[in-house]
């Protein structure tokens, strides 16, 4: 134990001592702790309570058991249900889509370092990134920006992303520093391994909690190798490497000991499979009754001696005997032939019923609040919103597509760009960083701009921009990566279309002199705006 930890336990030794004593009445000292207490109702088992008797888990293999049955429900959810993969889809496009660009920001101030020194420092960084970007796959399949959104999609489908982060020595590629996804599913404990106190769903812990260790699976049928599911089929990646990662496993964590991610419709995965079914039902039942036209009741007769009489043929297996199936399918303009009287009806497609959309939409609002969206914004529906509605609904949206970005880039692109920035400075590609090591969350600050959200009245949203800067509540540059753009590269091209305007003699568009003095017209027209 050194000096200040021993310090820090003396003095609240010492608080504890002289805490102050409360007294009652009769002259005794007050206990600190009561034994009132009142019943709730919420712990009652009666009525509709009587059976809501909650299941724990008191093994970590059952734990392990329970979160892949949820996480293979999920993935087969999103593969089959329209709904499901439309909000995975619309999840991972919003927030990540072609991937977030970081923006460079360091602090002159914190640095010491002169305004100019750290603008080139920055240009030395968004270099090097932009560089790496479309080598970042290991596998060379996809852009950093495409692993960014299958990361997202990995996240709300299996809870859960894992990417090694592999050093490739490859002369073809820009920078060592590989990005290499891989399949949750492929995250397991062995089965030699199970008694183990510190590994919990493949995970293995420290003292602290902290990951130490990933037993990643080596072959995907491991059930029909030699090998089985013992720990010679599976490899053990250190989670780092001194400060270097070397495994980047993010979810979004809901309890203090979880050390696996839960899928994104975990809460509602019920509700999610009942609707589909619902739909696939009402619809197979559509399909059906549409098929028939005419139904003919038979009377005593078999309705299969009457069905052949009538028909043009008669069904026959593959021996050209004659069948006793009845029916083989149904196309539209169908007759069934039945039992009962001799009385032809038509069959009437009366299905869904009147309340079938209000009981749908009622049950897709339920699935928006389990994944905290706005029902308008995540399924699409605009026909009975009106404007403020609808943007009521945007805004909020956007409050939760900001957080997922923010962690995003914290959690994923923060770590794999530091190492990127570490590996270029080693390699001289930014000189004028004096010790990347000295401050090396400083010099990978930055903040990470992904696709605008777009604007319903885009002139509003221009003025508001132009009053926020002139009133020094905003600048230029956060104007424009609040549209997904690069300030530098704006003024840049704002800057050669005016030098190629002036060279071929045309009006300068930021010269307000040479614009055409518009208030008499806008005077003129105002009396034929008020007329109409």
């Amino acid at each position: 134990m050194n000096r200040i930890t021993q310090d820090i336990l003396t003095r609240a030794q010492r608080f504890q001592a002289a805490a102050p004593v409360l007294y009652g009445p009769n002259g005794q000292a007050l206990k600190r702790q009561s034994n009132i207490s009142y019943q709730r109702k919420a712990a009652r088992r009666e009525g509709s309570m009587q059976n809501w008797i909650p299941r724990r888990n008191y093994t970590r293999q059952a734990e392990a058991m329970e979160r892949t049955r949820i996480v293979e429900r999920s993935v087969d959810l999103v593969q089959s249900d329209p709904n499901a993969a439309g909000i995975v889809d619309h999840f991972a496009t919003t927030v990540a889509g072609p991937g977030l660009y970081p923006e460079p920001s360091l602090d002159s101030d914190a640095l010491a370092l002169d305004a100019d020194i750290l603008r080139r420092i920055q240009a030395q960084e968004r270099a090097a990134y932009n560089t790496w970007f479309h080598y970042a796959d290991a596998g060379w399949r996809m852009s950093f920006g495409e692993i960014q959104y299958l990361a997202q999609r990995n996240l709300l489908t299996y809870g859960e992303f894992i990417v090694l982060l592999p050093m490739i020595d490859d002369a073809a590629r820009p920078y060592s520093l590989a990005c290499m996804p891989i399949h949750p599913l492929r995250l397991h404990t062995p089965s030699d391994l199970m008694s183990r106190d510190d590994i919990r769903d493949g995970v293995e812990l420290g003292d602290y909690g902290e990951p130490v260790a990933y037993w990643i699976q080596n072959a995907a049928t491991r059930y029909l190798t030699s090998l089985g599911n013992t720990s010679k089929n599976y490899t053990r990646v250190p989670a780092r490497q001194g400060h270097r990662w070397n495994v980047l496993h993010g979810y979004v964590q809901s309890d203090p000991d979880q050390v696996r991610g839960m899928p994104f419709f975990a809460p509602a995965l019920k509700y999610f499979r009942d609707l589909n079914d619902y739909l696939d039902a009402e619809l197979v039942s559509n399909v059906v009754t549409a098929a028939f036209s005419v139904f003919i009741e038979t009377g005593s007769a078999d309705p299969l001696t009457v069905a052949q009489a009538m028909a043009h043929h008669t069904y026959a297996d593959d021996d050209d005997n004659a069948s006793d199936i009845r029916y083989e399918e149904l196309i539209p303009g169908a007759i069934m032939y039945g039992s009962a009287g001799q009385k032809p009806h038509a069959i009437t497609a009366d299905r869904p019923g009147p309340t079938f959309g209000i009981f749908v939409k009622e049950i897709k609002k339920a699935l928006a609040m389990s994944v905290n969206m706005p029902y308008v914004s995540l399924f699409h529906d605009v026909e009975e919103t009106n404007y403020a509605g609808f943007r009521a609904a945007m805004l909020d949206a956007w409050r939760v597509f900001n957080y997922r970005r923010e962690w995003l880039g914290n959690r994923f692109n923060g770590p794999i760009r530091t190492m990127l920035l570490e590996e270029a400075w080693l390699r001289g590609d930014i000189p004028d960083i004096p010790d990347f090591y000295e401050r090396m969350s400083a010099w990978a600050s930055c903040q990470w701009i992904g696709t605008p959200k777009g604007n319903i009245e885009p002139i509003k949203e221009v003025q508001a921009d132009i009053l926020a800067i002139d009133a020094r509540l905003k600048t230029r540059a956060q104007a424009n990566s609040e549209r997904g753009n690069d300030w530098r590269r704006t003024f840049a091209q704002l800057a050669e279309e005016d030098a190629e305007a002036r060279g071929l003699a045309l009006n300068d568009p930021s010269d307000p002199s040479d614009q055409p003095d518009r208030t008499e017209q806008s005077e003129e027209e105002e009396p034929d705006e008020q007329s109409d």
